[in-house]
């Protein structure tokens, strides 16, 4: 008998090494922003605006988790709040709320955004692309334009290179501008190893203000009348998949 007890106290014991622990069911956060849990699947650039201010935090078990403080002024998407992960789902979130509002800074800077707004004319510009060809607003006229704006130090703007020259393909009515701070000899040798085919204005610095302090890439959508009808900073799917819908609609009205 002593025998048997013993052993079933042992499969019993062994059984109990795999047995589902509360935190089994829980998802890892990575970021908080504003209250709100993200994991690592969320691109930072749609959480974390220029201007943020950013303190990292620590979880009981010493992995890192980074609490974003947003600028006065900003809101974040309804569809990037639809990503976040309930409190409830999130490991040791009762503990990460209460550090990040201790963390909390006393002040925090004002959001300016890009320096393009939807709905309203684009800036008045000209510059020359890397075959000394001149473009500006009159020889846009009439025609759905569309830019973005990059440098060679953005290695999201790199990556989404050789996916923007699929939009060249897609809409061959469209004229398609990427404009950047370098020069032809700077610009030419990544375009082409990234296979970016757009016509690319160079030295413009004008263009490369309006990212302001949101960072890199800008992608804007101007109507035929000049309007700009789509602006969005970061080279997301969500982004880009936004920026394509906006080219269709501007086509088919």
């Amino acid at each position: 008998m002593r025998v048997f007890l013993a052993l079933i106290f042992s499969i019993v014991g062994c059984l109990s090494g795999f047995a589902q622990t509360e935190n089994d069911s829980l998802v890892r956060a990575a970021v908080i922003v504003d209250g709100l849990f993200f994991d690592k699947s969320v691109p930072a650039r749609s959480i974390m605006p220029g201007q943020s201010t950013i303190a990292p935090l620590k979880d009981p078990e010493g992995k890192m988790v980074m609490a974003v403080y947003l600028p006065s002024g900003y809101e974040i998407e309804a569809s990037v709040i639809n990503k976040a992960i309930p409190a409830e789902r999130v490991m040791y979130a009762e503990k990460l709320l209460r550090d990040y509002e201790g963390r909390r800074p006393s002040t925090s800077t004002d959001y300016t955004g890009i320096g393009v707004k939807v709905g309203e004319p684009f800036i008045d510009f000209e510059y020359r692309d890397t075959d000394e060809n001149v473009w500006n607003n009159e020889n846009l006229k009439g025609k759905i334009f569309v830019i973005n704006l990059w440098q060679t130090e953005c290695g999201p703007c790199r990556r989404e290179m050789p996916t923007l020259s699929e939009w060249k393909e897609m809409f061959p009515e469209v004229v398609f501008l990427s404009a950047s701070r370098h020069n032809t000899e700077e610009i030419l040798p990544i375009v082409k190893q990234h296979n970016f085919t757009w016509t690319h204005l160079q030295e413009a610095k004008d263009l490369v203000a309006l990212v302001r302090h949101q960072g890199f890439p800008l992608t804007i959508v101007v109507d035929k009348t000049g309007i700009v009808r789509f602006a969005k900073v970061g080279a997301s799917e969500e982004n880009q998949a936004a920026a394509v819908s906006t080219i269709k609609e501007l086509l088919n009205n």
